[in-house]
């Protein structure tokens, strides 16, 4: 089974700032992606594994505010349109419930502003662990949502 999850915000700059903003620059997700603790760790750190810049098939690596780690394969980087990934390594609590989590981030001009659309597929184990994966989707869902906000906040 599949628990599918969405969250959008309209970033008030343009969509190849906002792109560059969200996907070009890994270390950056730190400062939108803040979690919902105490499930739902924040991030501390990103970076392209052997440096450079996103591309699709690179594997970026992810510390956590949990002390934990994940990798993620990007598997789209479509600039200023798309941005796709999903899990190389997940950590405990994701490995407990999920196959794996694939994620899709699309950026769409209104304008002079940008529609984030986020949308994250959670792929879980089975019958048994559906009901802890619906309970922390829907903590992941609000962190997705507090990551977007804190990007439209963003000055530029």
């Amino acid at each position: 089974m599949t628990i599918e999850l969405e969250a959008s915000v309209v970033v008030p700059r343009k969509v190849d700032d906002v792109f560059a903003a969200a996907a070009g620059d890994a270390d950056r997700l730190a400062r939108y992606f803040t979690g919902y603790p105490p499930l739902i760790p924040g991030i501390a750190a990103a970076a392209i594994d052997g440096g450079g810049a996103p591309r699709e098939g690179a594997l970026r690596t992810v510390k956590l505010t949990d002390g934990t780690t994940i990798r993620e394969r990007i598997t789209r980087f479509d600039a200023p349109r798309a941005h796709g990934y999903e899990m190389a390594e997940m950590n405990a609590l994701q490995r407990l419930f999920c196959a794996n989590m694939i994620s899709l981030w699309t950026f769409a001009d209104e304008g002079g502003a940008t529609r984030v659309v986020w949308r994250y597929s959670i792929v879980e184990k089975g019958a048994l662990t559906w009901p802890l994966a619906w309970a922390v989707s829907r903590l992941f869902q609000r962190a997705m949502q507090r990551c977007l906000d804190n990007l439209s906040r963003e000055e530029r």
